[in-house]
């Protein structure tokens, strides 16, 4: 697995984000490429290495387009429908789409009301967001990318005086981009907005978790700069680039939920396997009561934040719900694989959790247990337990695969 690190000791800014992962060799032609396939209007990128006293930096210079074309008559819906309808790969759509809502839901929180896809689509930092979160997307896939993690955000004190009037900071979108997210200020000099409303987004959108780096093996590093007034110093920003065998300890998921109580519950079924079949890692049921006490049921879907878009718009299709939950959560998952045991019924094959080396979980597969007990006219109990039992002298074992 590859892993990128991501240390704004001077703070997390778009183009200093960017700036890094160029300095590792994503392309900026590959980007403008990808906006186009983004059906976004041509802009201008490039990223010029400039050497510094202890490394060599890059630093990225970009034209903005005129903000009104992403304001349509669809606001965030015309929007996020033209970038799932665009010829982009799948996998940079859902990144997209993914960090948008996540800006939108962060506005809704600012404001303190839902929805808040107006304030969002007229932001002036939508056009940033929108073009650099998408070269960032581009840039992970091209490196090959499979996990983000975050150092700390540097987030600062005081107040900045501008045109709109005189704001806190950090940003009030900052703030509510960075909840659940471990931030500092000593060492920050008050009065400067070291983390953009823009930068925030995209690092809390991509991250899977922050913290220390990971135990990995390092491959690679490097560095983006930007230039703010001609009285500061220069910026930085820096990614480390590591491998590491095996999953990460801990990965960012989404928990999606509506509450059904209107709804024949023989769809359920249907609904199930067509998320499943949308990318969904797991689905589950709950009964409930409703107001005026009627009886309910609680779908929850577990889902990869890249997947988030697409299964909210199936449980909207295939279900009677009006509106659906969505928060993320961090979830700790064992590594596994399946290795058969041969039980004198048949083979069965066994999943196996492993953590830190070591096999922790054997539980037998229940469809193959059913299917030999069919087979063999017993009940599927004897299969699952002459498996389970077989298996059980793997725990606390090695777990390379037989």
């Amino acid at each position: 697995m590859r892993i990128a690190y991501v240390h704004g000791y001077d703070g997390i800014t778009a183009p200093l984000f960017l700036g890094a992962l160029l300095a590792l060799g994503a392309s900026p032609a590959k980007i403008v490429a990808s906006w186009q396939l983004l059906q976004l209007p041509p802009v201008e990128l490039n990223g010029t290495p400039v050497p510094d006293k202890e490394m060599t930096a890059t630093q990225v210079t970009w034209t903005p387009p005129e903000r009104a074309w992403t304001m349509s008559q669809g606001g965030a819906h015309d929007l996020f429908r033209r970038l799932l309808a665009s010829t982009a790969p799948t996998s940079l759509q859902q990144r997209v789409l993914h960090m948008l809502e996540h800006f939108t839901n962060a506005v809704a929180y600012a404001h303190g009301r839902e929805p808040a896809s107006v304030e969002a689509m007229s932001s002036p930092w939508l056009p940033e967001i929108l073009y650099l979160g998408s070269a960032v997307a581009c840039a992970l896939d091209e490196l090959a990318i499979d996990q983000l993690v975050a150092a700390p955000v540097p987030l600062g004190t005081g107040w900045i005086d501008d045109a709109a009037g005189r704001r806190p900071v950090p940003h009030p979108y900052t703030a509510a981009l960075c909840r659940g997210v471990p931030i500092y200020s000593t060492g920050v000099p008050p009065h400067e907005e070291r983390t953009t409303v823009a930068g925030a987004a995209l690092l809390t959108a991509f991250a899977s978790h922050f913290g220390p780096p990971p135990d990995m093996t390092l491959v690679g590093a490097g560095y983006g700069q930007e230039v703010g007034a001609p009285t500061t110093a220069p910026r930085h920003l820096q990614v480390l680039l590591g491998d590491t065998v095996g999953p990460a300890a801990a990965e960012r998921i989404a928990v999606m939920e509506a509450n059904i109580d209107d709804m024949n519950p023989e769809f359920y079924e249907s609904i199930a396997e067509r998320l499943f079949a949308h990318g969904a890692l797991d689905v589950t049921l709950t009964p409930l009561y409703m107001k005026k006490n009627r009886p309910a049921t609680t779908l929850t879907v577990l889902a990869p934040l890249p997947a988030v878009s697409r299964l909210a718009q199936a449980m909207l299709q295939e279900t009677s719900t009006f509106g659906v939950r969505v928060h993320e959560v961090w979830r700790h998952k064992l590594d596994r694989f399946h290795r058969p045991v041969e039980t004198h019924y048949g083979s069965v094959p066994v999943k196996c959790g492993v953590l830190e080396g070591r096999i922790v979980q054997a539980a037998p597969e229940y469809d193959a247990c059913k299917r030999l007990a069919r087979e063999q006219g017993v009940p599927v109990r004897l299969v699952y337990a002459a498996a389970a039992s077989l298996a059980a002298s793997w725990l606390a074992g090695p777990a390379e695969p037989r």
